[in-house]
């Protein structure tokens, strides 16, 4: 095994290539810190020379100090305070040009040890103590053994973190030997930390115990690094209830795997959330236990409840929260709550995703006992097999409902909370990913001076409505968010940040939210980003929900961009150019990327365009459909170049689009040509909105070896003959791509306009030559005294000859 202190670039490190700007946070050294104490630290990777600082996403966890600053290497003094809870924290490092990607950093109960190679073989471990942290590295076909001397009577208590340093998909194993080399106790995965195990037993005698670490199936790699807590810590697998109502204090049962017991009162906090840590008062975990807290009442299982005869009755209407262990194999668990005829209730099991083993099946029924509802694995996306489900009750009453293992499994650990609830308003917001597997790129806010940065942020609204502003405390120095009022019928818009010239450079997890402006609405909107810390291809092993806003100012860039405001409007099932320039340093003159962040719906563009080297402009067309929403948008650009030290951002100020109905719209009927040959294209127009002044038409789209000359329009023409001239190579078919282009005059410039889009023009071969004429009859001669003779009726006119006829008369006129 190479020694520990040579660091890889790690599998999450950032590509060289595609974010050369950004500085490349690879690994740590230590990978954690004890609690309450300062710890000397190294930050690795790459472009560290500019290191300004570190942004943590934890209070309690601060920078005191940088010692060597190198490219490749930071060294510094984090100072962790007491208070600070264990387990894994975040933080991204920060540079004068950029934000690093978001990592792990783990604190621990315990002071670090560094594996001591060779000890890799049982009868060579490396001696450690007990209430120590090792930190090590499992290479190819390794094995690592320690040696701790234990008591008959104690506990000896091991946690690993592998995965959760988020360096690798490393699956660890752990073991505890007796020096006759009898495995005593082992732990592989983990339902509360997956990948990562955990142990606690008892130790039968007097003597060495030999700890063996290894990967499990002995492959392990350059990346797999690992923590391992020795110690005589409790290790809960479970709590019980698993949640409580916000605000209040819940007796909680710790319950180990073993079935141990500890209590304690513990008190809610006053905020819902999903995974609230919870952590034994006396000699705690080096991780902790999670628990649900909502706003709903406890509805605890009372057995025997394993019937419907017998079931725990609620007494209860949702929404409740009910709690249960499904204590034996077979075990099944009835419960009856209150519904209503038309009642909407969402029932989400609460198992794995609380480090539960139960793998769920949830059922309700009707008083007779036959099924209505049911499910196993309801919650899709994650790598938890909990139950979630919708009923709508068809009938006022009580319905039963049970819940048990599918595999029919049953423990002391398996515990469960079900959350049945109408449909709860809420708001969520994220940004999305901006590459293919790739959930971290442009995922911070890296503001330069004097310029802009913006993101993109996608809105999910369920059963809340209204207009809504976000609210953005403890900004750097210096930033402001640019952001208009979200209109409550908008999902998605671009959120712009902007920086002094003279701001410092410094940088923060900022909380974000959306409010909402009407007073009566109580829905705050929550940020909520899915971060991926171990992926391998299509495989996420390890991913972390953030609720802050990484936000930073950097030194300037050598350009900025602007997008030029149009002196006219966008018409529905019209067109628009939107210049974008590039205003650049001296000296600075590579190309830049524009990225097109956002449109409204109904608006299509390109999704970006360049402006060359050396160059200043470049135009995004923007093509509106007919049902665009008519108003005022805001929109801006982010710009990508290449310079100096890599990719630099820079975002351009709002600029107002305006969208107005339509002038004129329009319709074409099939028409037919045959090659080499003449025909009319008519197209009847509708007046919508009149207009001062002639316009131009012309057809667009027509094939090669058709020509259609332009005609002019005013706001009283209906409709209009386009002259179709065809030579011989025009292509013989349907073409079904033509329409009408309108260029429409209007103050400040010309509107385009785009109607009768799909218009059909159909060539044809032309027919065979004709055979000769045949020579007429003479005539009969008149006779005396007959009849005179009828003359035939007129040809009745066509609506196309009308038209001509009318305008070769205007025309002789």
């Amino acid at each position: 095994m190479k020694i520990f202190t040579q660091f890889l670039i790690v599998l999450l490190a950032i590509p060289s290539v595609a974010s050369a700007a950004l500085p490349v946070f690879s690994a740590s050294k230590p990978a954690g810190m004890q609690r309450g104490v300062d710890t000397k630290i190294s930050f690795t990777g790459d472009r560290l020379e500019d290191f300004e600082g570190a942004i943590f996403y934890s209070p309690g966890i601060s920078l005191k100090s940088v010692d060597k600053v190198e490219k490749g290497k930071v060294d510094a003094t984090i100072s962790i305070a007491p208070d600070v809870p264990l387990g894994n924290h975040f933080l991204r490092l920060r540079t004068k040009s950029g934000i690093s990607f978001m990592r792990h950093i783990m604190v621990g109960p315990y002071p670090n040890v560094e594996e001591k190679e060779p000890n890799n073989d049982f009868e060579t471990p490396q001696l450690v103590e007990f209430n120590q942290t090792i930190e090590g590295l499992v290479g190819s076909e390794d094995v690592d053994y320690y040696k701790v001397a234990a008591k008959k009577g104690q506990r000896i208590s091991l946690e690993i973190e592998g995965l959760r340093l988020g360096h690798a998909a490393f699956d660890s194993f752990i073991a505890v030997f007796n020096s006759k080399r009898f495995e005593l106790a082992s732990s592989d995965d983990t339902i509360l930390n997956v990948q990562d195990g955990y142990l606690s037993m008892i130790a039968p005698e007097d003597g060495d115990y030999i700890v063996q670490v290894r990967e499990s199936s002995y492959r392990g790699s350059g990346n797999s690094f690992y923590r391992l807590h020795v110690g005589s810590f409790r290790r809960p697998d479970v709590c019980y209830p698993s949640g409580g109502k916000i605000g209040t204090t819940q007796k909680i049962k710790f319950i180990e795997s073993d079935g141990g017991v500890i209590e304690e009162d513990v008190v809610l906090p006053s905020e819902p959330t999903n995974k609230y840590p919870l952590y034994l008062k006396e000699n705690p975990a080096p991780s902790g236990n999670v628990l649900r807290v909502s706003p709903y009442d406890n509805a605890m299982e009372v057995e025997p409840n394993d019937t419907v005869a017998t079931a725990t009755n609620t007494g209860m209407s949702p929404p409740l929260a009910i709690n249960g262990i499904i204590e034996k194999p077979g075990d099944i668990d009835f419960f009856k709550l209150k519904l209503v005829k038309g009642q909407k209730v969402d029932f989400i099991t609460y198992a794995q995703t609380l480090g539960s083993p139960l793998d769920s099946v949830a059922v309700v029924y009707n008083a007779a006992g036959g099924g209505l509802a049911s499910n196993d694995d309801g919650n899709v996306g994650s790598r938890k097999l909990d139950s979630k489900f919708v009923f709508t009750a068809p009938e006022d009453g009580e319905y039963p409902f049970s819940i048990t293992d599918h595999l029919g499994r049953g423990g002391a650990n398996f515990v469960y909370r079900i959350e049945a609830e109408a449909s709860v308003p809420s708001v969520t917001f994220s940004s999305p990913d901006y590459s293919v597997n790739d959930s971290q790129k442009r995922q911070f806010i890296a503001v330069p001076r004097g310029n802009r940065y913006a993101t993109l942020v996608n809105i999910i609204r369920n059963n809340a409505s209204g207009d809504m502003t976000f609210d953005l405390p403890n900004l750097p120095p210096g930033v402001k968010v640019i952001a208009p009022v979200i209109l409550g019928t908008q999902n998605s818009f671009p959120l712009l940040f902007e920086a002094d010239v003279a701001a410092p450079l410094s940088g923060a997890s900022v909380p974000i939210t959306l409010k909402p402006n009407d007073p009566a609405q109580k829905v705050v909107g929550k940020l909520s980003q899915i971060i991926d810390i171990v992926r391998v291809g299509n495989t996420i092993y390890k991913q972390e929900k953030i609720d802050k806003l990484p936000v930073a100012v950097i030194e300037e860039v050598p350009y900025t961009l602007e997008l030029v405001k149009p002196t006219v409007p966008i018409v529905t099932n019209g067109s628009l150019n939107l210049k974008v320039i590039a205003k650049r340093k001296e000296g600075f003159k590579a190309a830049i990327r524009v990225l097109m962040l956002w449109r409204p719906p109904g608006i299509n563009s390109q999704g970006e365009v360049e402006i060359p080297a050396e160059q200043n402009e470049a135009t995004f067309t923007l093509d509106s459909q007919g049902d665009v929403v008519p108003g005022t948008y805001q929109f801006t650009v982010m710009g990508e170049a290449e310079g100096g030290n890599g990719t630099i951002y820079a975002a351009s100020p709002y600029t107002d689009i305006t969208v107005t109905p339509a002038h004129i719209t329009g319709t074409v009927q099939l028409t037919a040509v045959d090659q080499g040959k003449e025909t009319d294209f008519v197209c009847t127009l509708e007046q919508k909105v009149p207009f001062e002044g002639e316009a131009t038409a012309q057809i667009i789209g027509v094939p090669t070896g058709v020509t259609v000359g332009p005609i002019t329009i005013n706001k009283g023409s209906k409709d209009v003959i386009f002259k179709v001239k065809t030579d011989a190579t025009a292509p013989v078919g349907k073409h079904a791509t033509l329409f009408c282009q309108v260029d429409v005059p209007v103050p400040g410039g010309t509107t385009i306009h785009r109607i009768a889009g799909g218009s059909i023009l159909r060539i044809d071969t032309p027919p065979p030559m004709a055979a000769a004429p045949v020579v007429a009859a003479a005539a009969a001669p008149v006779v005396a005294g007959a009849p005179p003779a009828v003359e035939a009726p007129k040809k009745q006119l066509t609506r196309l000859e009308q038209l001509r006829l009318d305008q070769n008369k205007a025309a002789a006129k």
